[in-house]
């Protein structure tokens, strides 16, 4: 220690050092519970950043929020990276962005965190956070906690409260180890997060099995890049020509990729593969692909029925911004970037007009299955099994696979419904109503599998009554947090 410091401005000095440390470390522990099989971290993750902001003061405590979150959502948005084979260095701007994006969401923790240094605040401020993060047009999923607990025995909760009491619960666990360094009597309160959501699961979830689909999943293993060559259609082509061939009947349903092949309906050469399929296997068939209609451009899955006809279709609502549209284009012409953006995204997509299951059918397509209220909406209007036609092979061999495919259990455990996905190359396959998987293709290889799948009816607790019971939980812990006694102001200045 150096001789003119006092022993109390030592440990200040350390103290200040530590708190961007321990943002950081909790980043990087709480990016890594997304891998499966380490979704035990997202429990300890929250911790090291509970103890940073902690009596911070609302201006340090916005910093320290602030760091972490760039660090993390530029971890997680890290799997964007392979973009770059297809829009240039711009990618680098686009990964920057959002995790500039996420880093306001930790801005927001980190103030409110910072100025009142309480478990039960800290517990609901990152509840509501992570929620406020997922709604608006402008909203994302990715990172939320919730998807960690995919593979743990305390998924099947979110039946009854959805995603967000699962958050709250790992919250509240984080913020009672953390004050629990220092006061040992928050250490037992830190165990209620846990039992909380094992008594949860154990609960009827009011939903019921109505019988069983046998549905074959078909995964054609088709780069992104080959996709977009025109000059390969009739290869992509021979490949669904193959992989269909190795199916027989009896089948009751055949699912293919988000955009299995570009303009289906505009090439009825190309449409009659499937068609001449379906009839084959006497059993429906659904694919996506672009639907023009006038000047509109639709994300589309047909469902075909067993004569090869169209039965239905459901073209996808919730569009990924700046990836299918570009959200207020004509300001971004007004100010003269439009020459930067209209190379990568020269036209908007269109979303379709409601959210709707096609018979007992539910799509989501790619991007809806990481919103649950999506799938919500399916089940009220009938929906008995859900579907999630994808296409990420956007994101080459990244962690980001992995997790889009968690969402779809996560939706499965929500909704009490049976959660297939299918992707060009992978991840494809399913998880039945508590979200457990009931069989999973390789990724990154071309293939069929064919999964007994249970149908079901009837509402959870969570299909009935949605997010309102778990935000109004946070919400109370809130402000039973801000009623609690308030930090001296000189621990604001490295105290705590």
């Amino acid at each position: 220690m150096h001789p003119a410091l006092t022993e109390r401005d030592y440990n200040r000095k350390v103290l200040a050092l530590s708190r961007p440390v321990g943002a950081v470390a909790s980043a990087v522990l709480l990016w890594a519970a997304f891998f499966p099989g380490w979704g035990w971290l997202a429990w300890v993750g929250l911790v090291p950043l509970f103890l940073a902001v902690g009596g911070a003061g609302g201006g340090r405590g916005a910093l320290l929020g602030l760091l972490f979150g760039v660090v993390f959502f530029g971890l997680e948005f890290s799997s964007l990276v392979p973009l770059g084979a297809f829009i240039g260095p711009v990618v680098a701007l686009v990964c920057a962005g959002l995790a500039l994006y996420g880093g306001v969401f930790g801005v927001l923790f980190g103030t409110v965190a910072g100025r009142w240094s309480s478990p039960p605040l800290w517990a609901g401020a990152w509840t509501l956070v992570e929620a406020l993060r997922a709604a608006g047009p402008l909203g994302f999923t990715f990172g939320s906690l919730p998807t960690a607990l995919v593979g743990t025995p305390f998924l099947p909760a979110a039946a009854i409260g959805g995603p967000w009491v699962l958050s709250l619960a790992v919250g509240w666990t984080g913020a009672c180890l953390a004050r629990g360094l220092r006061d040992r009597r928050w250490l037992l309160g830190a165990a209620l997060g846990p039992l909380v959501l094992l008594g949860l699961s154990v609960l009827p979830t009011g939903a019921w099995q109505t019988g069983a689909l046998r549905v074959a999943l078909v995964q054609p293993n088709i780069p992104k890049v080959e996709q977009l060559d025109p000059w390969l259609v009739e290869d992509h082509l021979a490949t669904y020509r193959e992989l269909l061939g190795q199916l027989a009947p009896p089948l009751d349903l055949v699912v293919l990729p988000e955009n299995a092949l570009p303009w289906l309906l505009d090439r009825p050469e190309e449409f009659s593969v499937f068609q001449g399929a379906a009839r084959r296997l006497r059993a429906p068939l659904a694919l996506g692909s672009a639907d023009f209609d006038g000047e509109r451009v639709y994300n589309r899955v047909f469902l075909l029925g067993r004569d090869g006809e169209i039965a239905g279709s459901y073209a996808k609502t919730r569009l990924v911004p700046f990836g299918e549209y570009v959200p207020g284009r004509e300001f971004w012409l007004r100010v003269g970037l439009g020459g930067l953006i209209e190379p990568f995204l020269p036209f908007d997509q269109s979303p379709g007009g409601s959210v709707a299951p096609v018979g007992n059918l539910g799509f989501m397509i790619c991007f809806e299955s990481t919103f649950p209220g999506v799938a919500r909406e399916l089940v009220l209007r009938g929906a008995e099994v859900l579907l999630v036609p994808t296409n990420d092979a956007w994101f080459g061999r990244t962690r980001i696979l992995w997790e889009h495919y968690a969402f779809a259990a996560l939706r499965a455990a929500e909704t009490g419904r049976s959660v297939l996905q299918v992707g060009h190359t992978g991840v494809s396959g399913g998880w039945d109503a508590q979200g457990r998987e009931l069989g999973r293709l390789p990724p990154w290889a071309r293939g069929t599998a064919v999964l007994e799948v249970p149908a079901r009816s009837g509402l959870t607790p969570y299909a009935r009554w949605g997010d309102g019971p778990a935000l109004a939980l946070a919400g109370v812990l809130l402000l039973l947090g801000l009623n609690a006694k308030r930090p001296r102001q000189g621990r604001g200045r490295g105290g705590q």
